[in-house]
């Protein structure tokens, strides 16, 4: 996650304090959008008969 936060840049663009307090929080909420995008979804196709 780390390299991630990385690549969004280390500095703060913002100008103004109230902008600079929450552009970290508008970049975690683009690594978790992109984070949810990229996780594969699951579905049971049916159940596995126990070993006899």
């Amino acid at each position: 996650m780390r390299y991630r936060l990385k690549q969004l840049g280390s500095r703060l663009y913002s100008r103004t304090f109230e902008r600079q307090m929450n552009e970290p929080h508008v970049r975690a909420a683009i690594i978790n959008t992109f984070t949810y995008l990229g996780m594969p979804q699951f579905a049971r196709v049916g159940q596995v008969a126990p070993a006899a």
